[in-house]
């Protein structure tokens, strides 16, 4: 053990002196912090007038948003909203510039546009609604509905869907929930910089060995057919699970900082609106970014694996990024449900928030599971099995025709 411990070490440190590493670490983290910060930055524009800077617009919705948190969404906050709003004049285009709309209107606009969304009723019909409590929340209930009738569910699925609908506790207490809302809208850009991240710095883990043309005096060591191996995929597990956890600690400290770290409990159709699970959006936020990790250990051994079978970086950092794109370019419709399935839990489509909290379930021996409960434990047993291939693939390899 001690051995292995001092060659760990050794490995590690070669991975920590590529400045490739920290480069590409640091526009990663970078670029997942400027998309936390982005609307904050420049100008707020209606019909190309300027309004305000994009900071004060943001921080002037968010000042009403927390005087609502603690509100319970019911007949008072909804006839209170719909009030509101039949003081601005539609007949103005963009009514959002009228003095009416700024003074009564924009302090409820949180709730107004979840009127909108769950009514599925345009600006001016939405105004003219009646409020009514049971109304709007059978209404959130059949937008659900219908997404999960797109999704082409099975009977079961639907049933399960519908009790944890049952499940939910109405009428809903509206929250301030900034922070954790907009650390689920950067999970799959933060995602997708991990990826990038760890095809990058492990992508020439094992082939740069093959290139220094050390790999047949490493082979006839002592430790080079066992130790070796193990030692260089622990490593690479190591660097590309921390950077993972690097970015993941970014994303949560910046935003919470940012925005706030109220509303953990908030209810998640709040924020994910046709979403018919029972979970809070702190409870989601948990999820989400430990499947991100899960999904760090898969990458890690997926980029080192297929870099040792094809003896090139350039081809396994050229497959993982392909993947990538195609995972963002390629949408399976959903009458294809087994491919589509498979298709979007794949690791590089599976970071995206649809997918990990996906409507259509997994059949596990006649038990209904989620996607965030089954797909990260394949992902741990890929992982095993892609890393016990490639020790067989090290350990056979013989240098020729050089």
């Amino acid at each position: 053990m001690s051995n292995f411990s001092i060659l760990y070490r050794y490995e590690l440190k070669k991975l920590l002196q590529k400045k490739i590493l920290w480069i590409s670490l640091g526009i990663c983290a970078l670029a997942a912090a400027f998309s936390l910060l982005f609307p904050m930055i420049g100008h707020y524009y209606v019909d190309g007038m300027l309004i305000d800077t994009n900071y004060n617009y943001h921080k002037t919705d968010q000042s009403y948003r927390r005087d609502l948190s603690g509100r319970i969404i019911d007949q008072m906050l909804l006839e209170d909203t719909l009030e509101a709003y039949r003081h601005v004049p539609m007949d103005v285009d963009p009514y959002s510039l009228t003095e009416e709309y700024q003074t009564f209107a924009r302090p409820y606009s949180e709730i107004f546009n979840l009127i909108r969304t769950w009514t599925q009723l345009d600006t001016v019909s939405a105004v003219h609604w009646a409020p009514d409590e049971s109304a709007f929340y059978e209404a959130m209930k059949h937008r659900i509905d219908d997404s999960l009738r797109y999704n082409n569910l099975t009977d079961r699925e639907t049933l399960y869907w519908q009790q944890q609908m049952n499940d939910l506790q109405t009428p809903f207490v509206y929250q301030y929930h900034d922070g954790y809302m907009n650390i689920l809208e950067v999970y799959l850009t933060v995602g997708v910089m991990m990826i990038l991240f760890i095809a990058i710095t492990l992508s020439t883990a094992f082939p740069d060995e093959h290139t220094r043309r050390t790999d047949q005096l490493i082979l006839c060591t002592e430790k080079g057919r066992n130790h070796i191996y193990w030692v260089k995929l622990s490593a690479g597990l190591t660097v590309g699970v921390i950077g993972a956890l690097l970015m993941t600690a970014l994303t949560w400290i910046l935003s919470l900082s940012i925005y706030g770290a109220e509303g953990f409990d908030t209810i998640i159709q709040l924020f994910y609106t046709s979403y018919a699970g029972n979970l809070t959006i702190g409870q989601a936020c948990l999820i989400a970014y430990s499947c991100l990790l899960v999904t760090a250990l898969l990458i890690s051994v997926l980029t080192m694996f297929l870099s040792e079978l094809l003896h090139s970086g350039i081809a396994s950092l050229a497959i993982i990024t392909g993947l990538l794109l195609a995972s963002s370019l390629i949408q399976l419709p959903p009458e294809y449900r087994v491919l589509g399935q498979l298709w979007d839990y794949f690791p590089t489509s599976f970071l995206a928030m649809w997918n990990t909290f996906d409507c259509r379930l997994i059949d596990v021996f006649g038990t209904l599971f989620t996607s965030y409960q089954i797909v990260p434990l394949v992902y741990l047993a890929v992982a095993l099995l892609l890393a016990v291939l490639g020790k067989q693939i090290y350990a056979r390899y013989q240098v020729t025709g050089r």
